[in-house]
């Protein structure tokens, strides 16, 4: 029966976020700098999310800033064999968190509020947490998604930055699912991204002309495999509009 326990303990371990207080509670910070920015300047907490993407942070690391915070897992040297989970220092997970703190400070001008003597936040939350960070993320990134490629238009010289803002969508949107890697083709005419429900193909697509409209313009599609050697393009506009 020992044995037992020991090995669901050890199964729990292996698929549980692991984290500490010190997490946790700057995690929740982090979050109630986005709730008060949001309630009180939103165009301004808009500007910080753009500025935290555009520093060049790979998906992983913005997945923990804007979409999945919950999911740190801090300190685990047990061997596993999910690629998703990713083992991060508890400096540099607190860290993250802090960056999301300081770039809403910086761009709204409020200052970053502090836990009082007896305001803590306990790790069986955290699911919690990503909930209500998701709720705000998710609209703004996917204001920042729709005006990239309207600012990208007609050919689209911003794509990698387009594929970088689907898949952080995708990840505040499926968060159990998070997208893991980005990967855009060198020649610009597509980008590659990998979750843990598949692989999804996204590319600038030209409809062809019909009577209606003789010179379609160029929009970026979720290029969908619909048998050997047949696709339908979907509008990824159409794809996220009813997200968030």
């Amino acid at each position: 029966m020992k044995l037992l326990c020991i090995l669901i303990t050890l199964a729990i371990v292996n698929v549980s976020p692991i984290m500490t207080a010190f997490y946790a509670n700057s995690a929740y910070i982090a979050n109630k700098c986005i709730i008060e920015a949001f309630a009180r300047k939103p165009e301004k907490l808009e500007t910080a999310i753009s500025n935290i993407i555009n520093r060049h942070r790979s998906i992983e690391t913005l997945n923990l800033m804007l979409a999945t915070p919950e999911k740190a897992i801090i300190g685990f040297t047990i061997d596993h064999d999910d690629t998703f989970i990713i083992n991060l220092p508890e400096n540099i997970a607190i860290r993250n968190q802090e960056l999301v703190q300081e770039a809403i400070s910086e761009a709204t001008e409020i200052d970053v509020p502090t836990l009082g003597p007896n305001e803590s936040y306990v790790n069986a939350w955290l699911g919690t947490l990503g909930d209500v960070r998701r709720s705000i993320t998710g609209k703004i990134t996917k204001k920042l998604l729709i005006e990239a490629i309207g600012d990208g238009k007609p050919d689209f010289p911003n794509f990698p930055k387009i594929c970088l803002l689907i898949a952080l969508v995708r990840s505040i949107r499926y968060p159990e699912a998070r997208t893991r890697t980005v990967d855009v083709d060198p020649s610009g005419n597509f980008c590659i991204l990998t979750s843990r429900d598949g692989r999804f193909k996204y590319q600038p697509y030209r409809p062809p002309a019909t009577e209606e409209i003789q010179f379609p313009e160029k929009h970026i599609a979720a290029v969908r495999p619909e048998g050997p050697d047949v696709y339908t393009f979907l509008d990824v506009l159409d794809e996220i509009e009813l997200w968030f």
